[in-house]
């Protein structure tokens, strides 16, 4: 791929990004993307089917981001919250209560799987409770779904109070949880 090719990409990913902080996905156009990119309609076709398309390449980014920033954080559900207060714009407006037609948490629950997969693959992990939990369980996958439904379910939470909660809060409450679901 040609650095043009990578620049206007990672372009219009970025206008996607900075257009999901203002407003829902539902609401945004590729007209609306195409403007904020500064990009002609031919040149969004060019690289993206649509806007679901682009998304996936936005979670895609924000994964590979939230993976290679990883060692900033004790974690996973220190580097998840670190993402959602960040992010809590973008957060917000990809969240169902926001949509009437486009349920982006199947998308969510991939980049979460994601990156507790690429977590449990690297030895300096191991100490996470997560990783933990993984490492002794005689079915680790079942285990990564299981751990990646939980976080859904705290995010969702997380949601339903419009991110309001202190993330104090959400990480003490889920790395105690884990901590003692794997001394079990």
């Amino acid at each position: 791929m040609s650095q043009v090719t990578q620049r206007t990409k990672k372009n219009i990913v970025d206008a996607m990004i900075s257009l999901l902080e203002k407003k829902s996905f539902e609401k945004i156009t590729v007209a609306d993307i195409c403007a904020e990119a500064m990009i002609n309609h031919s040149t969004f076709y060019r690289y993206f089917t649509d806007k679901f398309v682009l998304l996936r390449s936005v979670f895609s980014y924000l994964l590979d981001d939230l993976i290679s920033n990883s060692s900033n954080a004790e974690t996973i559900v220190s580097q998840i919250a670190d993402f959602i207060e960040t992010n809590n714009n973008f957060m917000r407006h990809i969240s169902p209560q926001y949509q009437t037609k486009a349920n982006l948490y199947p998308e969510f629950r991939s980049i979460l799987k994601d990156l507790v997969e690429s977590k449990y693959k690297e030895p300096e992990s191991q100490d996470d409770p997560l990783i933990q939990m993984i490492v002794t369980s005689d079915t680790p996958e079942l285990m990564i779904s299981f751990i990646v439904g939980g976080l859904v379910g705290l995010v969702e939470y997380l949601e339903y109070h419009d991110f309001q909660v202190p993330m104090k809060e959400f990480t003490g409450f889920a790395e105690s949880f884990f901590k003692k679901w794997s001394n079990l």
